[in-house]
Parts: C-alpha cells; structure tokens; sequence
C-alpha cells in the first residue's frame, strides 16, 4: 500500500514564477468544495476559514440537554488562562503564499522602522495653514525663568556714592541696572498734571502705577545702623549734620524719607528731625522726631503742601547747631487710590483703645471711625501705611478679624476708603489658620456675615493691610 501511494503521485505542474515573486508548491493537492478561480487583479481576497467538520471538539466535556457539565465552563468562550482560542482539533487557516494556498502570491515582509521626526531649524517654527513662509521666535528664555543674581547688601555709604543698584521692585522683568535714587522723576508731572518738585537736594524712588505706597518696602534700601556712641560724651555736638536729603516716592505724598551724615569729631546718642508745614502758625504744625539712625521717615504729610526740614544732633550733654533747612512739596493726591480728603474730613479718624483677638503684627496705636457699612472700623498701626484692620458692631464691643472667601483680603481696603487691591500680610492657607470667629465676605460691596474662619472653613484671615491709605492722616 505504501509502494502504491507513493506511485499514484501525481506530477506537479510547474511554472515560470514572476519576477520579484516567490511560488511555493505543495506536495500534496488540497481538495477544495470551491470551484477554482482566477484571483482578481488589485483586490484583496479574503481567505475563507474552513467550516469545521463533526471531528471537532470545542470541549472536553460532555452536554446534556441544555447544560454542560465539567469543572471549567469558561473553557467555551476561550477566556481561561494557559488555553488557546483555538478549538480543539480545527484545522489552522492556510499561510499566504504557503504550499497549502498556491494561487495568492506572498506578501512582502513588514521592514521594521523607527519613528521620524520633522527636523525644524534651530529658531523657526511652522506658520499657521494659509500663511507662507515661517514666523521667527526666539528660542531664548522668558524673563521669569532666567536666573536671576542674588542681590548683594550696600551700606548706605555705598549708595551715596553710586546711587546704582539692581532694581528688586519686580523680579518677573529682566535685570537690568538702574538707579534706585533718581535726581528727577520718571514723570515730571503728577496724577492731577502739576509738576512734581525737582531740587538738588531731592532724590525720588520709583514705584509701580497702581500699587499701594508701602513704607516698610521702601525702608529695605536703607540699612539700619546705629549712631556713635561708644565713646562717652565730655561735650554737646558742636557740628551740624550735613547733606540732608529729601527722599520721596512717586506717588505717595503721604510720607517722604530724609538721609544725613553724622558731624565729625562728635558723640552723638539721638538725632532730633524737626518737620514745618510752611504757611503754618509757628509750633502748631510741627512735628519733632527723635531716632538714632542716620535716617527717619516723616509721615502723615498732606499731599500738595510744602514743608521744610532740619535735624540736630544731640547727646546727654545738649543738642547741637541745626543742619541746613531744606524744602519739599508734596505732590497732588492720586485720585486712583482714594477719594480726595476735603475740610473736616482728615479728622475723621479717632484715636480709641479697643480690644481685639491680637491676630496682628502692628503693634502701634488704635484708631477708630464709623462707617457706611454701619459698623466700627478698628485700625491698629504698624505704620500710618501698613496697618490691620478690625471690624465690630459696636464701640465698646470686641474688633474682630475679617475674613475672604475668594482671597486674601485684598478688596479690604474699601474699609478705610481705598480704592485699590491693597497688599496684605502672610497669606496662608485656611487649614493653617486657627478656627476663630469674625466677619467675612467674598468680594467688595458685599455684606459681610459673621462666623467661623479659618481650619475647616475655607475662609483665610491676614496680619496687616497695605491700602495706600495714609491713616491717621494728620498731625
């Protein structure tokens, strides 16, 4: 039997294979129940799965009825671990190109290939579709991410000198040197259109258009040093301080900063600044500070009003000569931050003692005045720029903190009659705060409520306000 199969072979037809083709043959012919057709030319033909004969076995088990027995049912759906989807003794479909299927050619084989990417010029990108050509952008670094230096301390001795300095009034721009006293102003002209005061012994401060005056910032460039007293004075000062210097900051007439050189060959403990409203009675509007620093603020000032200024040097033993007087006029008042301050109104403010919850880095005097809101407005001072501020339903009640829902209390500022966002202390998030009780909104002209702040609450509380609001605003 085995003699005769091998005789009754039939012969293989060969034929030429086409170029760039390979033709598999079979030695043994496949039966087909199809009828034999010439493929057709540019289309895929889709190779028919052989329907499966009564020899399969889909599973081991065995069936009764409607329910199969056996331990692993999911054995039907293929879906069980180390089993193949394959049924159990089914034929595999035939290989293109294989002996088993030799009318469809094989298919080349996939070439592997890695992903390629668009090589762009080193400072071009690719414009919008519809616009030729490319749009150049600089690849450089935005200013908020270069590297900025780490500002160096100056004594004021230095900046005397120099007067340039790395401006840190806006980290976010480009370094650039620029001086931090300037002899004139960057504008010449003030808010109202008067022209601001320009003399020789008047040195101005830049400042941004809208941020409240901030006397503690504007401190910062000034060093704090103490006065020569180290040796034990035999006599009072005999010589005046020199090169006294008005400093003031654009846009906040509320205050200015004066700067001298200690005299020579003298003991000084104290200096005595002496501010003069001109035009005024003599002793009424003049205000006498007492500092052992080479420089003092003078605050409170009135905004278009010219005053003069002159320091003494002194020591347990006397005061010594006054230096030379000089003068400044106050610019006009910026309509931006506040409504302007008329007859009778600058007194609006009442020095009262109150109590608080002492949430609060000020530590200086307590005002109080009565609002539109119908509530009291407490003010403890840090400075007459930098203050905290209370609220409370009655004068001799408690002052308590007030608390923002959407914020850091920057529309507080509407309580002491500024229209600006003010600058405000640590902010910190409400789950870092103690719970307390207070009065809280969530934005300007909205009713305040009273309640819980702080820890679970969601709603934040502050140290100190920065309004540009100069209070109490007088002598």
């Amino acid at each position: 039997t085995l003699f005769r199969s091998k005789i009754s072979i039939p012969r293989q037809r060969w034929r030429t294979p086409a170029p760039n083709k390979v033709h598999a043959s079979s030695s043994t012919p496949k039966a087909s129940a199809r009828p034999r057709t010439r493929p057709v030319p540019y289309r895929t033909q889709a190779t028919v799965r052989p329907k499966p004969g009564n020899e399969l076995n889909w599973i081991s088990e065995t069936a009764i009825g409607n329910k199969l027995t056996g331990q692993h049912n999911t054995k039907i759906l293929g879906v069980s671990r180390n089993t193949s989807m394959e049924p159990n003794g089914t034929i595999r479909r035939p290989v293109i190109g294989s002996p088993s299927d030799p009318l469809r050619p094989p298919l080349q084989p996939v070439r592997p290939s890695h992903v390629r990417r668009r090589v762009f010029s080193p400072n071009n990108v690719t414009g919008r579709p519809g616009i030729s050509g490319n749009i150049q952008i600089s690849r450089a670094l935005p200013p908020s991410m270069k590297l900025q230096p780490k500002p160096t301390q100056s004594t004021l001795a230095e900046k005397a000198q120099s007067l340039i300095l790395q401006s840190t009034s806006d980290p976010t721009q480009e370094t650039a040197t620029e001086p931090i006293f300037n002899p004139s102003p960057l504008s010449e002209i003030d808010p109202l259109g008067k022209p601001r005061y320009i003399a020789p012994h008047v040195k101005y401060m830049r400042k941004e258009d809208l941020v409240p005056c901030s006397i503690t910032e504007s401190m910062k460039h000034f060093p704090k040093e103490l006065a020569n007293n180290q040796e034990e004075a035999t006599t009072a000062p005999q010589n005046a301080p020199s090169n006294l210097t008005v400093v003031a900051v654009e846009g906040c007439p509320s205050f200015v900063i004066l700067d001298w050189e200690q005299p020579d060959n003298d003991t000084v403990t104290q200096y005595k600044v002496i501010s003069k409203e001109n035009g005024g009675p003599s002793g009424k509007k003049e205000s006498i500070l007492t500092t052992n620093q080479t420089h003092s603020t003078v605050e409170n000032l009135k905004p278009d009003t010219s005053y003069e200024f002159e320091v003494r040097a002194a020591n347990p033993l006397g005061e010594g000569p006054p230096s030379t007087t000089v003068t400044h006029n106050t610019e006009s008042a910026d309509p931006r931050v506040s409504e302007p301050v008329t007859g009778g109104k600058d007194a609006i403010w009442t020095e009262i003692r109150f109590k608080s919850d002492n949430y609060s880095e000020c530590n200086g005097k307590q005002y109080v005045k009565r609002t539109w809101y119908k509530k009291f407005v407490g003010i403890q001072l840090c400075n007459s720029l930098r203050y905290k501020i209370y609220l409370s339903n009655t004068l001799g009640g408690k002052f308590y903190n007030i608390g923002d829902e959407s914020g850091y209390g920057e529309d507080h500022c509407q309580f002491v009659d500024s229209f600006l966002d003010g600058r405000t202390g640590v902010r910190l998030l409400p789950e870092q705060l103690p719970a307390r009780e207070g009065f809280y909104r969530s934005v300007r002209q909205q009713p305040v409520e009273f309640g819980k702040m702080g820890s679970q609450t969601h709603i934040t509380y502050v140290h100190w306000y920065e309004c540009g609001t100069s209070i109490p605003g007088k002598w």
